[in-house]
């Protein structure tokens, strides 16, 4: 079969977003372009009018940047050249992930299948670095099976996929390690590849150090408890899998010596099972796009398994239906996302949840609602959704997490009554939660509620420090309007949202 037929197949599940854009990617996905039009408007690297940040992935901002620059049309146009850019990296993963397949027909289709349904089917990773962050390693781990020894490269290759994403450190320090072992610890991989590494990413480290304060990302300080643990380190279904997958490759790689790139294959195991622990312990807030290296061990071991196991692999009676049930489950998946609220974990394994038809994303239907009843600019203090809110509401979101703010931010909610630091930086509205289900504590990363006879009590939070640092008098506010909560799937504790108006 040819393979640009093949790569076809594979990537067909992705044109269900050209569809219904809105309803795919997380909400953290629409930080990117929201910020990286700001950026392209000679604005600063803001999410809003009123906060620089540094709160993203550099690599793919700069991508989102040169396609907010490309862009022709409306604002909101451009998810479909970052759609394309995105398809892109993944077609060019693929080609370079050929290494690890050659005579494995059967292992290629069902591995390929299980990054298209990830990548585009579930749709959580579009719009944010996921597929960057995925040719980077693909082309990391090509170079390294190739062995080839250009030291200059291999520094210029680490340095993008570290930029891709910032906790690749950890599978990064072991494929440095695997290299160095192959270059025999020649101290020109010191010289050379320490040279780029420390040019590109020691220069982006400083930037931040200098204008923001700290070497990370403030959503990576927020986000981040190291070195203390997690106070409650909860295993979602997502995580259980991929852990029982690391641990899986890691034993099979270790008894079974004859599997081609073992070595390769065993240090990239350990890497990313070691980032897996730091973001299960460390990290909160923990999405679909964190599992990226990962979801690659999941893909070796799929091929690896079938070489094993499967007698021959490229034989018509097996190829073919690998084929069509990979087209069938994946564009089948594609196709609930885009139609109903179909979600992997909170509707088709919530037994209190069901798969309803729903062709209209929610928050985007608000946000518009929002931007045709509001005064334009307006700032909201938002304690969810920012991403999708400000991009399709065109307003100035202020979200009560922080992560798409700077340390001034941090600073105000902590040293100003909360209806002060309002007053200050003019936001005239509040968007809330309401309508809780029961009398309980319920903690979001920006405020906290407390329940009692029906009855919500606000608290804002100071999402670097976890402190609530002030209460909110809702004597000091009027109700504007109420709306069904737009994120049901997702948080069903409370049925409705409220925005209110502080009274000046």
């Amino acid at each position: 079969m040819k393979q640009n037929l093949l790569y076809f197949f594979f990537c067909l599940a992705a044109v269900f977003f050209l569809f219904n854009p809105a309803k795919f990617p997380a909400d953290d996905g629409f930080f990117y372009p929201q910020i990286a039009i700001n950026i392209v408007q000679g604005k600063g690297s803001c999410f809003n009018d009123l906060y620089l940040t540094n709160g993203y992935h550099p690599l793919w901002m700069i991508c989102c940047i040169i396609a907010e620059s490309l862009n022709p049309f409306s604002k909101q146009d451009v998810v479909y050249i970052l759609w394309g850019i995105q398809v892109a990296f993944v077609l060019l993963s693929f080609k370079k992930l050929e290494i690890f397949f050659k005579d494995n027909l059967v292992g290629k289709i069902i591995g390929y299948f299980c990054i298209s349904i990830l990548f585009f089917s579930l749709g959580t990773l579009y719009l944010i670095e996921a597929h960057l962050n995925l040719f980077c390693f693909c082309l990391l781990l090509w170079f390294l099976a190739k062995q080839q020894s250009n030291d200059w490269l291999f520094g210029l290759l680490f340095s993008l996929a570290f930029l891709s994403r910032l906790d690749n450190v950890f599978p990064l320090a072991f494929l440095g390690i695997y290299y160095l072992i192959q270059r025999k610890w020649n101290y020109n991989v010191f010289l050379k590849s320490g040279a780029i590494i420390l040019l590109i990413c020691g220069a982006y480290l400083l930037s931040n150090f200098y204008w923001f304060g700290s070497l990370v990302p403030i959503s990576g300080r927020i986000k981040s408890s190291f070195p203390n643990l997690q106070p409650n380190i909860f295993l979602t279904i997502i995580s259980k899998f991929f852990l029982g997958i690391n641990i899986i490759s890691i034993l099979i790689l270790i008894f079974i010596k004859t599997i081609k790139f073992r070595s390769l294959k065993l240090f990239f195991a350990f890497g990313s099972l070691l980032q897996l622990l730091y973001n299960i312990g460390f990290q909160s807030q923990i999405g679909q796009w964190y599992y990226v290296a990962q979801t690659l061990v999941l893909i070796l071991l799929i091929g690896d398994l079938v070489l094993l196991l499967v007698k021959n692999r490229n034989s018509n009676y097996l190829v073919y239906p690998a084929l069509i049930i990979g087209i069938l489950v994946s564009c089948g998946i594609g196709y609930f996302k885009m139609s109903s609220n179909f979600s992997i974990q909170f509707t088709l394994m919530d037994e209190n949840s069901e798969i309803s038809d729903r062709n209209q994303d929610e928050v985007k239907v608000f946000a518009e609602n929002i931007k045709k009843t509001f005064p334009k600019n307006s700032r909201i203090f938002t304690y969810d959704f920012p991403g999708k809110f400000a991009f399709y509401s065109d307003m100035n979101i202020i979200p009560a997490d922080g992560l798409v703010a700077n340390k001034k931010f941090f600073d105000d909610i902590s040293n100003l009554k909360f209806d002060q630091f309002l007053r200050k930086n003019n936001i005239n509205y509040v968007n809330l939660p309401s309508a809780f289900k029961k009398d309980d504590d319920y903690s979001f990363i920006g405020i906290f509620v407390k329940v009692r006879n029906g009855k919500p009590t606000y608290f804002i939070k100071n999402s670097m420090t976890k402190e609530n640092v002030d209460s909110l008098d809702l004597n000091n506010y009027k109700v504007i309007n109420t709306y069904k909560n737009p994120i049901k799937t997702w948080q069903k504790e409370y049925d409705s949202i409220t925005i209110y108006q502080l009274r000046y």
